[in-house]
């Protein structure tokens, strides 16, 4: 009896496997992992930060993955570098934008004021944060010599280009104005990283990167106890952000998002081993 096309497309298409299914299974252990070493913290949101910014068994999995050259180790960086290579080619988005390595790190900055002499003028800015969010922006230029003031400046948000367009502000000499962009900048409500390192050190440098297949990531060398700390915090947020779009329903199953979570579904599956 002679065998159909149509019944052969459809064995193939029986043979494709449905990553999103599966990315669902192993998140699941993963979840059940971590409701358990952080029964103390109410939501996954705060679950997942704990194990962003402490040490713990999938924390050190990456790091170990990471520094290490053995087959397992092998592996693993090439799924990353192609979940990486995926998510800059599909345009997934989450409640807090694209879910990719670029800009995936975002961290609250420690560093809210600013108080500095600088070429006779006393500069002061703050930023004044109120449940994560920025309440109150603050800039005083005043002369040294008598204390009177040069420029004053409040806003409710954090908006440079507001800032440029005050008129007192285009008043200012260029070099004021420059200083206070400088300041501004450096109090930034979120630090952002990119996971990625652009500028890889030499040979004879202390090695800043992680080659894996075509791409760099981010080694971070003033993290002894975690050089991978940049990688870790991308790529469990990164995997936290698919699983809830997928959760949540607003995933399409295409083509492409298939292999989006192939690699992460690998990806997960390496760093599972570690619960055994």
């Amino acid at each position: 009896m002679p065998v159909s096309t149509e019944n052969i497309r459809r064995w193939i298409e029986q043979s494709d496997i449905d990553y999103i299914t599966q990315y669902i299974k192993v998140w699941i252990p993963f979840n059940a992992w971590y409701n358990a070493n952080y029964s103390t913290l109410n939501t996954d949101r705060e679950k997942i930060n704990a194990i962003k910014n402490n040490g713990n068994t999938i924390r050190n999995k990456i790091n170990t993955l990471m520094e290490n050259d053995g087959q397992e180790s092998l592996e693993f960086k090439s799924f990353l570098a192609s979940l990486h290579q995926q998510l800059l080619t599909t345009d997934i988005q989450g409640n807090n934008g694209r879910i990719w390595f670029q800009d995936i790190v975002k961290e609250p900055n420690s560093n809210n004021q600013i108080s500095e002499n600088y070429n006779r003028i006393k500069y002061f800015v703050r930023v004044t944060h109120t449940r994560g969010s920025v309440a109150l922006v603050q800039i005083n230029l005043n002369r040294l010599s008598n204390n009177s003031s040069v420029f004053s400046y409040t806003h409710t948000t954090y908006d440079l280009i507001h800032l440029q367009n005050d008129r007192n502000f285009i008043q200012l000499s260029q070099r004021q104005q420059e200083q206070i962009r400088h300041y501004f900048n450096q109090l930034k409500p979120l630090l952002i990283k990119d996971v990625i390192e652009t500028n890889p050190s030499q040979e004879g440098q202390p090695q800043n990167h992680y080659p894996c297949d075509a791409h760099n990531f981010k080694r971070d060398l003033a993290n002894p106890n975690c050089y991978s700390i940049t990688v870790c915090k991308g790529l469990i947020e990164i995997l936290y952000q698919l699983r809830n779009v997928l959760f949540h329903g607003e995933l399409i199953p295409n083509e492409q998002n298939q292999k989006v979570y192939k690699n992460a579904y690998f990806c997960l599956k390496y760093l599972l081993n570690s619960l055994r």
